[in-house]
């Protein structure tokens, strides 16, 4: 069994991060995350709220949080995409943060841990995790249906390798027009258009740097337009610097 004391993996719907010992500042994101602790428990702050405790949490996205944890266990951060099938499944409009039973989870946290302490970081058996998640049935959900145009919009913009990809490019490609698309975009997302294309730069930085590219290379891969700004971007993201979560 290999000795870490994290890891990371990513798949194309979304990410596994599992780590100890973590404290975010306030920062948020536009992926639906569960967070399941092997042990202890951990401690959410919404702004301008009093810190909750949990074992289990589902933190919708777009929602701004800091989060304290302990050093002895770990916690698995499952960043799923909102736009997927799986993320739509997580989808709650009604709750920011939800308190989960870990004990539905027993039969996903032994396929993480098992995961976490094998080598190797197989994009499919990500994926297949995150859809283990997901497939976890819970109560009293307002799910949320995204517009099939904003949702073939996603698409088209994760697929661009633009360097600058305008909502002029996107618009006639779903048969919208721009001040349609954009009111349409923000209403099923809550994100402008640019932002959303931060969103995807990214991802594709994210992937870069667990691939072995320097920072750097990772900014210019993911087209931003510097280091510092995907520094400054991943920060606002998850709360610590991606340098920090490469150690």
């Amino acid at each position: 069994m290999a000795k870490r004391s994290f890891k990371i993996g990513f798949s194309d719907i979304g990410g596994i991060f599992i780590g100890k010992n973590i404290q975010s500042d306030f920062h948020k994101h536009y992926a639906v995350t569960v967070i399941i602790s092997f042990g202890e428990t951990f401690s959410i702050k919404l702004a301008g709220h009093n810190e909750d405790v949990y074992s289990a949490a589902l933190v919708q996205k777009n929602v701004s949080y800091s989060l304290k944890s302990g050093n002895t266990d770990y916690l698995a951060f499952i960043h799923i995409v909102p736009y997927t099938s799986e993320g739509l499944k997580l989808s709650d409009s009604q709750c920011a943060v939800r308190v989960l039973d870990i004990a539905d989870f027993d039969s996903v946290v032994g396929q993480i841990k098992d995961w976490f302490y094998q080598e190797g970081n197989d994009p499919q058996k990500i994926k297949e995790l995150l859809h283990a998640v997901s497939s976890i049935p819970l109560s009293n959900c307002d799910h949320i249906d995204i517009d099939s145009r904003v949702m073939e919009s996603f698409q088209l913009i994760m697929q661009s390798e633009a360097e600058k990809l305008s909502v002029n490019d996107v618009a006639p490609q779903v048969c919208l027009s721009v001040s349609h698309f954009n009111r349409l975009f923000k209403k099923e997302t809550g994100l402008t258009f640019r932002k959303f294309v931060l969103h995807s730069k990214l991802i594709k930085s994210i992937f870069a740097m667990y691939e072995q590219n320097s920072l750097t290379q990772a900014a210019f891969i993911g087209g931003f337009a510097d280091q510092p700004h995907l520094t400054r971007t991943f920060k606002d993201n998850f709360g610590i610097k991606p340098s920090t979560s490469l150690k």
